[in-house]
């Protein structure tokens, strides 16, 4: 961090207390002021590597989207072609449940014919 403007010698003049105690004091004083004070420096380049961190953060979420999308547009297509091969086969099925229904009304109906001749 840069330094920051701190008039010492306005401080230890008018002290009541020994100069080398005053001094010392200050110095700490100033050491501390300093030490933890930004200048506009510091808040320029901190805001600086924020807005580069942040423009990197926008560019993987654009990529992280942009992959998303493609994916979800594969999964789509793999469940539409999924979709389509379940109904052929339920298609399939109904088709053959039919056929089997069939042949038992068949059976029934000629079951029923015989059941009358024998009995009647």
């Amino acid at each position: 961090m840069g330094a920051l403007a701190f008039d010492t010698h306005r401080v230890v003049k008018p002290s009541a207390k020994p100069e080398p105690l005053a001094e010392a004091f200050v110095e700490t004083i100033g050491d501390a002021i300093t030490g933890n004070v930004a200048t506009k420096a510091d808040v320029s380049e901190s805001e600086t590597a924020l807005r580069a961190d942040i423009a990197k953060v926008k560019a993987y979420i654009d990529r992280v989207e942009t992959t998303l999308k493609a994916e979800t547009a594969d999964v789509r297509a793999e469940m539409k072609t999924d979709i389509g091969l379940v109904r052929a086969e339920i298609g399939g099925l109904e088709a053959r449940l039919y056929r089997q229904l069939w042949i038992m009304a068949a059976g029934i109906v000629g079951l029923t014919v015989a059941l009358v001749k024998l009995l009647g």
